[in-house]
C-alpha cells in the first residue's frame, strides 16, 4: 500500500474511532458509569491510532483499571495482566466494561464465547466493539479485499477471528444491541442494562 493511501486510511481510522469513542462516553453519561474497565488495548506503541478510543473514555470515569493479557508497560492508569476469558476480579464490581477491536484476537468462536461472558460477569453494563470483515479495508493490515480471503485470513497473526455481523450477533446475549449496518467499518455492541438506564424508569 502507498504511503498516501496509508495516510488516508490512518485518518478515517481515527476519525471512526473518535466517533466511537463519542458514542461510549455517551452512553457512561446517560447511565451514569464511573468504574470503568478497559479489556485490551494500548500494548504495542507501534500504532500511530493506538489508544484513542481508551484514552477519551478514561478521561470521562471517576476510576479506570485495564486489563490486558500482554505487560503494557507504561500506562496512565493501574493495569492487571491477565486473560479476558478469565479476568481476575469479583462478580459486577465495574460499572461498565469496555473492550475496543478485541474479540476478534482472543481465539476462535468458543473462546470469543468465553470472553463475552467475562464482559456479562464482571460488568454492571458492558460495550464491545470489533472491525466488520465484510468492510472492503481491513483495519490491522489496511489490505483491500484481501481479508475477505479465507486462506488469507487464515495466515496472519495480526488477528484469530474477524466477524461479520451475523457472526457477532452470534456471540452476544439475545438482548444485547448491536450498532453498525452490514457494510459499515466497524460494529459496536452493548448490553440491554445500558439500553434501561439510559430509557431510565418507567
Amino acid at each position: 500500500m502507498s504511503r498516501g493511501i496509508r495516510r488516508l486510511v490512518l485518518a478515517y481510522s481515527a476519525r471512526s474511532r473518535r466517533r466511537k469513542a463519542d458514542t461510549i462516553v455517551e452512553l457512561m453519561q446517560r447511565t451514569g458509569a464511573r468504574r470503568v474497565l478497559l479489556v485490551g488495548g494500548m500494548a504495542s506503541g507501534t500504532e500511530p491510532n493506538e489508544g484513542i478510543v481508551e484514552r477519551i473514555v478514561a478521561a470521562h470515569a471517576a476510576e479506570v483499571v485495564s486489563i490486558n493479557i500482554y505487560d503494557p508497560g507504561r500506562q496512565p492508569w493501574p493495569y492487571v495482566v491477565a486473560d479476558g476469558r478469565l479476568m481476575p476480579f469479583e462478580d459486577q464490581c465495574f460499572d461498565l466494561v469496555v473492550s475496543n477491536a478485541v474479540i476478534e484476537h482472543v481465539g476462535d468462536d468458543d473462546a470469543q464465547r468465553e470472553f463475552v461472558l467475562e464482559h456479562l460477569r464482571v460488568g454492571g453494563a458492558w460495550v464491545m466493539s470489533t472491525p466488520n470483515r465484510w468492510f472492503p479495508v481491513e483495519s490491522h493490515t489496511s489490505t483491500i479485499f484481501k481479508h475477505w480471503s479465507p486462506r488469507w485470513r487464515g495466515e496472519r497473526t495480526e488477528f484469530t477471528r474477524l466477524l461479520s455481523r451475523r457472526e457477532f450477533r452470534q456471540l452476544l446475549p439475545p438482548d444485547a444491541a448491536v450498532l453498525g449496518h452490514t457494510w459499515q467499518p466497524t460494529f459496536l455492541a452493548h448490553s440491554s442494562l445500558v439500553q434501561a438506564k439510559a430509557r431510565g424508569p418507567r
